[in-house]
């Protein structure tokens, strides 16, 4: 037969277990009025804390019929605070002063509890937010290994203004010349955003087949074109939620910007054969070396995308206007190459990086790793040796070319109206004028061919186009420059008079 104390230690046994697993007050009064309607017909339970209470335990009857009892929460480092208890008919367990007091004793050490839990919570939460803003604050300062920031223009970049709009999913148009690492910053911003838990996709626009653009964006539907056998998700649906790098973005044919201008502004894309709009949440960051003004002008690019991408604009600096960089840069990728090739890197000496910093880079970072690459392929030895002459742009060696060519047709002009003709004449021995005339431009050609380094590399000379023709009598050269080649003046034969 269960006695009256053995009920009473039930009901401190639950109340104990219960008041437990409590970590908070708004958990803590229906976990033990919870377990204390197991044993008693209780209709409310409050706790107040720092309420005065009675000296000892009150217990009264209430109009309504009810039994209401008032304690003390007291443990042993004093007064908590105040409780009322109020019971139906029916209750089989004796309301003692030492049940009471027992009661009170136990909610006390569990208001205390909760009260310490809640300091404990409040400190974390304190230190997670100062946690978080000393990391940002040290991704700001400290940056990975793969990024190179010494001069004030890349700093500025990648410790400012990445940090910045990295927090918000504001568009970013990334804009430099190819080889500058536009990509680099593109996936800097990614890092530090809210989204770098999520994919990070990258998409040459320049490489995409133009019949195949949309579909590689946007996606396709089974049987939307000949060969379309499934369903095909594009890379804003597969980067939903993440970070989306449109490289090249200047190469976009017109019907795929109208469609990434409704990205940007709605928030969907629809798939090619498809008949219903898919919601994407996507951070675009586009790239371009491209003069998108000078494409808007001429209506290659649309002026409302133009401005939709410009929202957060980042130019970033050609290699050749930072020289600051360039040792930096240089360690760093003989480092990952040495490690790449699975040997020591080797150590650059001061004849090669002067040999470096006098180059103009026209290819950028890129040209600099293809160039130290190069040199630690042809290098066995402890030392990094420039094995190749570091060449210019074929640009570069093209515009060269035809200024020579210009140069050397002006001097034949030049010659011509300064009365060559009469030397030419007795240099032909007879043959006329137009003999002569077409013997000098043959040894200018040759000249010029020699000046120019080369027409054959650099501007694709096609040796079985026809002369051009002049006019009879006519003493100004004639040029021909096109897409098919290029030919220097020569003079033609006249008939002997």
């Amino acid at each position: 037969m269960t006695t009256s104390a053995d009920r009473a230690l039930l009901v401190l046994a639950d109340l104990g277990e219960a008041s437990a697993r409590a970590h908070t007050e708004a958990t803590l009064v229906p976990a033990v009025s919870a377990a204390l309607a197991r044993h008693l017909p209780l209709r409310r339970l409050d706790l107040r804390r720092g309420a005065a209470a009675p000296g000892a335990p009150e217990v009264q009857r209430g109009a309504s019929g009810e039994t209401i009892a008032v304690f003390a929460l007291r443990d042993a480092e004093g007064a908590v605070g105040c409780a009322t208890m109020a019971l139906g008919e029916g209750a089989t367990l004796d309301l003692s002063t030492a049940l009471l007091e027992a009661i009170g004793r136990l909610l006390a050490v569990a208001l205390r509890q909760v009260q310490v839990l809640g300091r404990v919570a409040a400190i974390a939460r304190r230190a997670q937010g100062e946690k978080r803003t000393l990391q940002e604050e040290l991704d700001r300062v400290a940056l990975p290994r793969e990024v190179v920031a010494v001069g004030p223009a890349m700093r500025a970049i990648f410790q400012q203004m990445v940090p910045l709009v990295a927090r918000q999913d504001t568009t970013v148009l990334v804009r430099g010349e190819t080889g500058t690492g536009k990509e680099v910053i593109a996936r800097r911003i990614h890092a530090l955003s809210r989204r770098a838990e999520r994919p990070f996709l990258a998409v040459n626009c320049g490489a995409l087949p133009e019949g195949l653009v949309e579909s590689a964006l946007f996606g396709h539907e089974r049987g939307a074109f000949t060969g379309a056998a499934a369903r095909h998700r594009g890379m804003f649906e597969r980067a939903s939620g993440g970070t989306l790098l449109l490289d090249e973005v200047g190469e976009l044919p017109r019907a795929a910007q109208a469609k990434l201008l409704r990205v940007l502004q709605e928030g969907e894309i629809e798939r090619v054969g498809g008949e219903g709009a898919v919601r994407v949440s996507v951070r675009v960051i586009a790239a371009t070396h491209r003069p998108l003004e000078a494409m808007v002008a001429s209506g290659a690019f649309r002026e409302d995308l133009y401005y939709r991408l410009q929202v957060f604009p980042i130019v970033v600096p050609p290699l050749r206007e930072r020289p600051e960089d360039l040792e930096p840069l240089t360690r760093a990728i003989v480092e990952k190459v040495a490690a790449s090739f699975g040997r020591t890197p080797p150590r650059v000496s001061a004849e090669s990086m002067a040999r470096l910093r006098a180059h103009g880079w026209p290819g950028n970072v890129r040209e600099l790793e293809n160039v130290i690459e190069r040199s630690m392929v042809m290098s066995t030895g402890d030392e990094l040796i420039l094995s190749a002459p570091l060449s210019a742009a074929p640009g570069a060696r093209r515009a060269r070319a035809q200024d020579d060519v210009s140069r050397g047709g002006a001097a034949l002009h030049r010659r011509r109206a300064a009365g060559g003709g009469r030397e030419d004449l007795r240099r032909g021995r007879g043959r006329g004028r137009a003999g002569a005339e077409a013997d000098d431009a043959a040894k200018q050609d040759a000249k010029t061919r020699d000046a120019a380094g080369g027409w054959r590399e650099g501007l694709m000379i096609r040796e079985d186009l026809p002369a051009p023709r002049t006019q009879r009598g006519s003493t100004q050269p004639a040029a021909v420059l096109g897409g098919s080649g290029f030919r220097a003046p020569q003079a033609t034969r006249s008939p002997e008079r």
